[in-house]
């Protein structure tokens, strides 16, 4: 018998606002240091930096580990938002 093929949708995301600017004030409104908020995200110090510095997006993984540890802080506020976009995926 044949499998018969599922149409996935798959989520992708874009962030409204400055991703770079929100880490920036987080780190400062938090007083924790880069090499902290890396080991509570899960993430490399590097990581960071291609985050405030070239403009990388974090993956949604990361995106939501941030989001949770601002909410932790009660700093959420100072975090872009993102809005998930849905495709359909052909397999």
């Amino acid at each position: 018998m044949a499998r018969k093929r599922v149409r996935q949708r798959k989520s992708v995301y874009v962030l409204t606002g400055d991703f770079a600017q929100g880490l920036e004030a987080f780190k400062e409104a938090s007083d924790l240091t880069w090499a902290e908020i890396a080991r509570l995200l899960g993430t490399s110090v590097l990581n960071l930096w291609r985050w405030r510095k070239l403009g990388v997006q974090p993956n949604m993984h990361h995106l939501l580990a941030f989001q949770e540890l601002a909410e932790e802080f009660e700093l959420a506020h100072l975090l872009p938002r993102a809005k998930a976009l849905h495709r359909q995926l052909e397999n």
